[in-house]
């Protein structure tokens, strides 16, 4: 049996990663802090070119290595002019909010660390620039002096958890990375045959630009199976606080079969556990595996289903993001049993007993048709 994560160390881990701000381009304090906490747990990492971490844990002669993959950044707004405390500011990946309200409240950061102060968005157009994922650009007035390539998030709680549910800033997808930390913590001391390894990405809410750079460059093993970690759109028959989802694809593309087999064998393993999980074609957005899989890779997917997915109220403006600590708990035994289950090649319970047909029933259908 893996070492299992005690849900409260579950939720330290998360609040300590979450509380980096975060935007694309600007993934810099989350990247610290989830280097941070694979580091304390006596994990090494690497950083590659282009700023993403990495890390890898190995045991025994494993058949198949995982990889698991989440982004760093959440859509976010960048500060495109600047004059004294007013400016102007540009969304920054998927914000697509039905109503912008008449003040948004932010807070200003810089790539540096310095102070942040407390802003406000207002007049919001339509200005479309396609290459960072960008709709929209509005006045920003703040409460100190504003520099073009600043960054702002939205103000909202880092991680407030209230028993299960946990609202979130930018829960897509410091969750998702949160989860692969605890993946990799649990399995630290786990004898049993494996090799997963991980990447922390950038860039992915304005064009998947961190991933699709991995697979192009081969920053990854390219014989393991990537396993793209996402807090993904709620949706029927993938909603919260059923356990995680295993994602048969996205928006685009239908992932890879045969590396969702470890995924399923593992959903077996939780089931005897009484661990709730689930499975669906998640289409309401495009995730990493996306790219590993148009570039050649085997690649599948998992997801924590996400109420009020970029920060989308059901009002039509901002809002929290809501995951679930019980779905997060499910998705860290999934990763594990995953891991192991790529590591001795194991199939699903009932496949071996399908995968030869009967030699009884081959005659049967090979017999010619009667006559008369």
């Amino acid at each position: 049996m893996p070492r299992s994560i005690a849900p409260d160390e579950v939720v330290s881990i998360l609040r300590r990663i979450a509380v980096a701000p975060t935007a694309p381009y600007h993934e810099w304090a989350a990247l610290d802090a989830i280097r941070g906490e694979l580091e304390r747990g006596g994990i090494p990492t690497t950083t590659d070119r282009f700023g993403q971490v990495h890390a890898r844990l190995s045991a025994g002669t494993p058949k198949r290595a995982l990889v698991f993959a989440a982004h760093t950044d959440h859509p976010a707004f960048e500060v495109i002019e600047a004059s004294g405390r007013t400016g102007r500011a540009r969304v920054l990946g998927g914000f697509r909010q039905r109503v912008f309200p008449p003040n948004v409240a932010v807070t200003v950061h810089d790539d540096t660390g310095t102070a942040s102060f407390a802003a406000v968005l207002t007049k919001p157009v339509s200005d479309i620039e396609p290459l960072h994922n960008s709709t929209t650009v509005c006045r920003i007035d703040a409460e100190g002096p504003l520099a073009v390539g600043q960054y702002a998030v939205l103000d909202f709680p880092a991680a407030d958890v209230a028993g299960d549910e946990i609202r979130m800033r930018a829960a897509d997808d410091l969750a998702g990375c949160a989860l692969i930390v605890a993946v990799l913590l649990a399995l630290r001391d786990e004898g049993a045959p494996h090799d997963v390894a991980a990447i922390f990405t950038r860039a992915e809410e304005t064009g998947l630009y961190g991933a699709r750079l991995a697979a192009e460059d081969g920053l990854l093993p390219r014989d393991a199976y990537v396993v793209s970690v996402e807090a993904s759109r709620a949706l029927p028959g993938a909603e919260a606080g059923r356990g995680i989802v295993v994602r048969a694809g996205d928006l685009y593309n239908t992932f890879s079969n045969e590396a969702e087999r470890y995924l399923r064998v593992a959903r077996e393993r939780l089931a005897e556990r009484g661990i709730p999980s689930q499975r669906a074609l998640l289409v309401g957005g495009t995730c990493e595996a996306s790219s590993f899989v148009r570039l050649g890779w085997i690649a599948t997917g998992i997801a924590l289903p996400n109420v009020n997915y970029h920060n989308a109220a059901q009002d039509g403006g901002f809002a929290p993001e809501i995951v679930r600590l019980s779905d997060l708990l499910s998705g860290i035994s999934l990763g594990v049993e995953a891991a192991l289950a790529a590591g001795i090649d194991a199939d699903e319970s009932w496949w071996p007993d399908v995968r030869v047909t009967p030699a009884v029933i081959r005659e049967l259908l090979g017999r010619g048709r009667r006559k008369g």
